[in-house]
């Protein structure tokens, strides 16, 4: 899920239009394509990225080629002997070229793994779409493979890192005082170098530097010239400035062919040296720096500042891409020195061996202060014969991707890439749109850019694009600016359509003009099984895995191995190289999970499902493995049965992530992982279910429902009848409501009619802290006077609050028994003359009332309260099914809280055990539901849903979800489009939500319809007799 909505943001930016185009090949799927097609396009798309790859490992080796010749060592190497005695400096300049070579190997197989990735996903969605029993044929490239020896990048990498390891063991042994080696001077020869040279280097000893060279090389000779340079460079790395400008003034031009290694770069070695400076030199400093380095030296080396080295770089290439601003400065104004000779526009724009120019440099690394002043320079040049390059740029598009905003609004200023469309025909609009950059849309719209341009993969408008990522604001500008809501895209869909699909409520407001009344689907499948269960005998345990967190509110690393890096640095291991190995151990169907990092999809609908006969003695295995090491990095073990103990039995915490620790045998802790489970037991019921699977037919008419109270509508003068009663329900069968909720609400909840011209009631059902069902809806049990959840409570605790308002428990005085008082309580519940709403309050009604006043959230108001309503006894499901005929259909709702719900209210974050909870009302359910009642199931709580699918499929269950209300805290519940896929996932009937969505894209009903799906709403807008004409003829609804 997710996968394609976040692919921009896993991108590289400036190689977007390399990379698989991932929405033309799902448009294609998703419309049914031929297969002839689609392997076309998918070969085609593989082509550029395979190309595109293979430049790329080019450009790596060459740059891991120069810099072994600049060095003269070999890559790879495992002799330790080769950096032995060499100057601690030295060393970590040769360190941080190392790692630039790997970060490029990195940034190359991360682009091979996020086009593998998306290439996986779109077989999978073919395989589902065109039900194929085999796979596509697909030749993927040698290039995408992401693991094993042969594959390039794990190649270079193990050689890097053989050198970097090498490295750090020499500089754990060496010390700057004592070493005797120059790596770089032995390259050039050390016969060439006066014997003292090392020594003054060290101590930055310029006099007697000068004096053993001048003894060395009487005349200044083209081999004392070479000697010099080379000596620039030693002295820039060694930190010793005054031999460094001692060597610099010395500098003069000389004849005869270079010899290898080049003269002529040592500037360009000065520029790379700020950065690398322990600390780094600020720009000021190496500004400072760097004029003093231009004012030593002689006239005739100033060309040297148009010298390409050997990757084809400027000085200005350097010191553009290490955001050296005043360097860039003093470069640009020596090159206009009139005593040099003209420069063309090519040595200030000209590309390296790569293709880039400085400003590619100083965008694609953010360096506004740089980007400024090249766009400064460009334009006093005035190339107006190159307008059209200028608009068609990618630069633009780069930075708006990097989400450099600065940058991007200099470039709209200056006009460059407002033309830029992508392969997949998406505008700098589009883009801005993607990002949710909307200080940039103004600029845009300036340049002409068209605000309603329709991308070549799906017919995304730039407005629809923002709606489908979430970016409000973005839509106010964009609204604001004149775009289009009425124009669909190329399945039809409005934006307003995609807001509300996405549960982006806030966008979906703003959105004035109506959503479609039709929507396409793709082709679903009937309710029947679950789709991801495995196979198991009834008396077989189902663990689900979830690696991660689920908390949106929470953020946590899947796998965490700073520790492990921060132990073996400056060796690199990139995520790239990363598998964890989930394995269950004494799992029945010796079944193991390989994944593959970084994950680059949300997996939140996708556990790893494990079965156990016992999993209280289970143990989940984690194991991370490299393909860089032949052995593991490290194992962590996780003993289910401990990890849920802590509160005793039959009670669990409903914070469900734990954080593992990975251990080595080198290394002791390297790392943590993160994951959540939750273990579904059989219900071993004692007698069998009462009837076969009930299966719920789609009908084409809908159900008007009525709720029990008053839920989200006003408060009236009305008697009114209390709510969680059995008289509560009689008087909506009395009023001929098809469909009833039978529960305290703050929000009305709806369901479908079950069977025609058959009576459905909702029940909100808890369980009390002595197990037994309740009929109850709040979490708090406020008429307790404090915040008590139902499962503190015991029966009798809870029954007390009807006892004391009953007609023949009313006190005499005041003093007399309170509410929650237990003593001599009734063993039968009585049945109580009704009270009257004007009556005056009594004495136990006005102490609850008192009680109720320092409970949160308390609303004034509490339905079933002696003279606020007409009192009835709270009831037990139990009871309701004994007192109502088989022919009334029951909907039980599964109140069960929600770890943000818990935190909403205040509430201690641990509850009953879910497979106690759910136990405890099967048993009531099948022993006393009777053999012709029709029932469903439905719960907000994920983990309710999937433990009870593994429990029973006599009964239908469906899954809430509240997310056009306020925000949920679990990623499954955070829309209608995961609400559908949780559904289809564990074989669920339908969804039911607020009507909010609906109302807005009447067509989302119709479009859950035809996936097999039930589709229900509620809310105060099914009070709204035009929302409920709209609604009435695609869905159940429930004022």
């Amino acid at each position: 899920m997710r996968f394609g909505r976040n692919l921009h943001h896993r991108r590289v930016p400036a190689w977007t239009e390399c990379y698989i185009d991932y929405s033309r090949l799902k448009a294609l799927v998703n419309t049914q394509a031929s297969l002839i097609d689609l392997n076309k396009a998918i070969h085609l798309e593989l082509e550029i990225v395979d190309k595109f790859l293979s430049v790329q490992e080019s450009n790596i080796e060459a740059k891991i080629y120069t810099l072994s010749k600049h060095w003269g060592i070999t890559i790879g190497s495992t002799e330790p002997l080769e950096y032995s005695g060499v100057s601690p400096l030295e060393l970590e300049d040769l360190q941080s070229s190392l790692l630039e070579c790997a970060y490029d190997v990195a940034q190359c197989h991360h682009f091979a793994k996020v086009n593998h990735d998306a290439l996986s996903h779109i077989l999978d969605k073919a395989a589902v779409t065109y039900s194929l029993e085999e796979p596509l044929d697909i030749n993927i490239p040698p290039r995408l493979v992401r693991h094993g020896q042969s594959s390039f990048h794990d190649a270079w990498l193990t050689r890097l890192n053989a050198n970097l390891q090498l490295v750090r063991e020499a500089m754990e042994l060496e010390d700057a005082g004592t070493s005797s080696r120059s790596l770089l001077l032995e390259l050039y020869g050390m016969h060439l170098f006066p014997p003292e040279t090392m020594q003054c280097l060290r101590e930055d000893d310029a006099v007697n530097l000068k004096a053993a060279l001048n003894r060395q090389y009487s005349t200044s000779s083209p081999e004392k010239q070479l000697v010099l340079a080379r000596l620039v460079q030693v002295a820039t790395i060694y930190r010793s400035s005054r031999c460094r400008s001692t060597c610099l003034s010395s500098l003069r031009p000389y004849l005869g062919e270079t010899v290898s290694p080049r003269h002529d770069e040592y500037l360009h070695h000065i520029v790379q040296q700020f950065t690398r400076f322990q600390p780094p030199l600020d720009n000021f400093s190496a500004t400072n720096a760097f004029h003093q380095v231009l004012k030593l030296l002689h006239p005739s080396q100033l060309p040297l500042l148009q010298s390409q080295d050997t990757l084809g770089r400027l000085p200005l290439h350097h010191a553009a891409r290490l955001g050296l601003h005043g360097v860039c400065k003093e470069i640009i104004a020596a090159i206009r020195n009139p005593a040099l000779e003209p420069v063309t526009e090519q040595v200030r724009i000209c590309p390296d061996t790569f293709g880039q120019t400085p400003l590619d440099y100083a965008v694609r690394h953010g360096h506004t202060a740089v980007v400024e002043l090249l766009l400064l320079e460009h334009k006093s040049q005035n190339f107006s014969d190159r307008l059209d390059t200028v608009e068609e740029s990618d630069l633009l598009a780069t930075a708006i991707s990097s989400e450099f905003k600065d940058i991007a609004m200099r470039l709209i200023q200056e006009g460059w890439g407002s033309r830029f469309v992508s392969k997949s025909g998406k505008t700098v609009l589009h883009l801005v749109s993607e990002h949710g950059l909307t200080d940039l849309v103004n600029g845009l719209v300036a340049l002409k850019v068209d605000i309603n341009a329709q991308d070549s993969a799906r017919g995304w408008t730039p407005l629809v694009t923002a709606c489908v990522q979430g970016h409000a604001n973005m839509v106010e500008a964009l609204l604001q600016a004149g775009a289009d809501t009425d124009i669909p895209d190329s399945q039809g869909w409005l934006a307003k359509d995609h807001a509300a699909y996405r549960g982006h409520i806030k966008i979906m407001n703003a959105i004035k003009a109506h959503g479609s009344l039709a929507l396409t689907s793709k082709p679903g499948k009937r309710y029947g099984g679950a789709t991801i269960l495995p196979r198991r005998s009834s008396t077989d345990s189902v663990i689900f895995i979830h690696l991660g967190t689920l908390d949106l509110f929470k953020r946590a690393a899947e796998v965490d191995v700073t520790s492990y890096r921060r132990r073996i640095s400056p060796v690199q291991l990139p995520d790239t190289c990363l598998d964890l190995n989930i394995s269950l151990d004494g799992d029945l169907n010796q079944q193991a999970y390989t994944v593959s990092l970084p994950i680059t999809s949300e997996m939140s609908d996708k556990p790893w499902c494990f079965t156990a006969k016992d999993p209280d003695s289970a143990a989940i295995v984690f194991q991370l493995t490299s393909s860089l090491e032949e052995k593991p990095i490290g194992t962590g073990v996780a003993l289910l049965g401990s990890l849920k103990e802590a509160l005793g039995a039959n009670r669990e915490s409903l914070v469900r992530d734990f954080t593992i620790p990975l251990v080595s045998d080198r290394y002791g802790h390297v790392g943590t992982v993160v994951f959540s489970f939750v273990i579904a037991r059989p219900f071993k019921h004692v007698q069998r279910p009462p009837m076969d699977p009930q299966v719920l037919q789609l009908e084409s008419s809908s159900t008007l429902g009525g709720h029990r109270g008053n839920g989200q509508n006003s408060n009236s003068p009305c008697l009114q009848v209390g709510e969680n009663t059995l008289q509560s329900f009689q008087t909506a069968i009395d009023h001929g409501a098809d469909v009833v909720e039978f529960g305290m609400a703050k929000l009305p909840v709806c369901v479908l009619r079950l069977q025609k011209h058959h009576l459905t009631l909702l029940a909100d059902v808890q369980l009390t802290k002595d197990d037994i069902p309740v009929i109850y809806h709040d979490f708090i049990v406020a008429e307790k006077g404090s915040d008590a959840p139902m499962h503190t409570l015991t029966f009798k605790q809870f029954m007390a609050i009807s006892d004391a308002q009953s007609a023949s428990q009313l006190p005499t005085t005041a003093s007399s028994r309170l509410p929650w008082d237990e003593r001599d309580r009734p063993r039968v519940l009585p049945s109580p003359r009704r009270s009257s709403l004007c009556a005056p309050l009594d004495s136990a009604t006005k102490a609850l009332v008192s009680q109720m006043e320092h409970t949160l959230n308390y609303p004034n108001y509490k339905a079933n309260l002696r003279n606020y309503s007409i009192h009835e006894p709270f009831v037990t499901l139990e009871q309701l099914f004994h007192n109502l005929p088989e022919e009334v259909s029951f909907d039980i709702e599964l109140k069960y809280p929600m770890l943000y719900e818990a935190v909403d209210f205040q509430m201690d974050v641990f509850a009953s055990e879910v497979n106690h909870f759910l136990d405890s009302i099967l048993a009531v359910t099948y022993a006393h539901a009777g053999p012709r009642r029709r029932v469903i199931f439905t719960s907000f709580s994920p983990e309710i849903c999937m433990v009870l699918s593994v429990k029973q499929q006599t009964y239908p269950i469906l899954f809430l979800n509240d997310s056009s209300n306020w925000p949920t805290g679990d990623m499954r519940a955070t829309s209608l489009q995961t609400a559908i896929r949780f559904a289809h996932k564990f074989g669920l009937a339908g969804v039911a939500m607020a009507s909010e969505p609906f109302v807005a894209s009447p067509g989302l009903v119709e479009f859950v319809r035809k996936q097999g799906l039930y589709t229900a709403t509620y809310g105060p807008l099914n009070n709204d007799t035009r929302c409920i004409e709209v609604l009435r003829k695609r869905t159940r609804i429930l004022n």
